[in-house]
């Protein structure tokens, strides 16, 4: 009986293993923080910067860190108040932003770990909450009206207050670990630099290996990217992290490419593993399924129609490989918990991939030369 038992479950075993496609292997991961809820609407970009800032300091020798996500949205507010002034009203005051921000508020305003944030008692996450937006951009308006360059006194009060009361606020002195800081002397103990960061996209529109703007609803500062080839990027993000450096990744996350069951993202050729095993003239396999080969012309007509949308954010630490040998790009959800994994494909990576942002010492030296870097 008992024999019978073990056979049992050593079939089991074997049936288990057949049914996986793909059967990866961990080849080489980075260390990062657990990711974290999204603490304010359309501000998955600030999880996304703080992210990789903690990663960075972790690599850096500098230990593992909390950061005050909410830090970076209420100080945006503050940095996109001066550039509608300076722009005359054509900058949008909101929330929205992209995760290369967080090191542009880093060098202006310092930064925070969660125990120096001092949280509001009103619901961020509120998608009818208006009053904060509606404050701040009637102040600014009248700011405006009256020739204002520059916040006075009296408009910086307004805005203060409605920050404060509706998304909370950074102590201006706070202890961590036994020591005194300020979000100044906070950040200028990180050791990072902000200039070291760059974003990558592949745009055939424009003129490769070369920085243009890139027509984000995102970029209100209109930020510069840099333009590779779409084989390029792939590369560049692999070898940033084979060499030790998170990513961060924002693109389209099409539930139709991506196997759940073993957290794959794919582009197939025919079907999806699995799909059609039940038709007799499926082909039967438990190797993973052939891809498309993703063409710059089939990567521009996709990037075209993505760039127009708002789609997710994902930290990039890790690569695995399959059991052909194929490698993918391990990523995890940037904007909630429980570090949920996606495995992708080089297929999957070109053809969805809007944009990332990474450390410029994580790329080839070859790259780095076509970027004048």
């Amino acid at each position: 009986m008992m024999f019978l038992m073990l056979f049992a479950y050593g079939s089991a075993q074997v049936l288990v293993a057949q049914d996986l496609y793909y059967d990866l292997k961990v080849e080489k991961t980075v260390a990062t923080t657990d990711s974290k809820d999204l603490q304010r609407i359309n501000s998955c970009w600030s999880n996304t910067g703080t992210a990789l800032i903690e990663a960075e300091m972790i690599r850096s020798g500098k230990g593992t860190y909390d950061l005050a996500e909410m830090d970076f949205i209420h100080n945006a507010y503050l940095l996109k108040a001066q550039a509608y002034l300076d722009s005359k009203g054509k900058v949008q005051v909101t929330e929205k932003g992209l995760p290369i921000d967080v090191f542009k508020l880093v060098d202006e305003y310092g930064m925070a770990p969660e125990s120096a944030y001092m949280k509001s008692d009103m619901n961020t996450m509120d998608k009818q909450s208006g009053e904060m937006d509606a404050i701040i951009r009637g102040t600014l308006r009248r700011a405006l009206d009256q020739g204002e360059t520059s916040l006075t006194d009296r408009y910086q009060n307004y805005v203060d207050a409605a920050l404060s009361k509706h998304i909370g606020d950074t102590k201006m002195q706070f202890k961590y670990e036994g020591k005194d800081y300020t979000p100044e002397s906070f950040a200028e103990q990180s050791a990072i630099n902000s200039s070291d960061y760059i974003m990558l996209t592949a745009d055939n529109r424009e003129e490769h290996h070369m920085p243009f703007v890139l027509g984000l609803k995102q970029n209100w500062d209109n930020d510069h990217f840099y333009n590779v080839h779409s084989n390029e990027l792939y590369r560049a993000i692999k070898d940033a992290i084979e060499m030790d450096y998170v990513v961060g990744w924002y693109g389209f996350l099409d539930g139709e490419m991506i196997y759940e069951d073993e957290a794959v993202g794919l582009v197939p050729l025919d079907r999806m593993p699995g799909e059609g095993e039940g038709d007799k003239e499926a082909t039967m396999s438990d190797q993973p399924v052939p891809e498309i080969t993703i063409t710059d012309k089939k990567r521009q007509e996709n990037f075209e129609v993505l760039v127009g949308g708002t789609y997710n954010y994902m930290t990039l630490f890790g690569i695995s490989i399959d059991s052909q040998g194929n490698k993918y790009l391990v990523g995890k959800d940037a904007c909630s918990e429980g570090n949920k994994e996606l495995n992708m494909s080089k297929a999957f990576t070109e053809l969805n991939t809007i944009y990332v942002l990474l450390n410029k010492n994580g790329l080839s030296k070859e790259l780095r030369n076509k970027l004048g870097l």
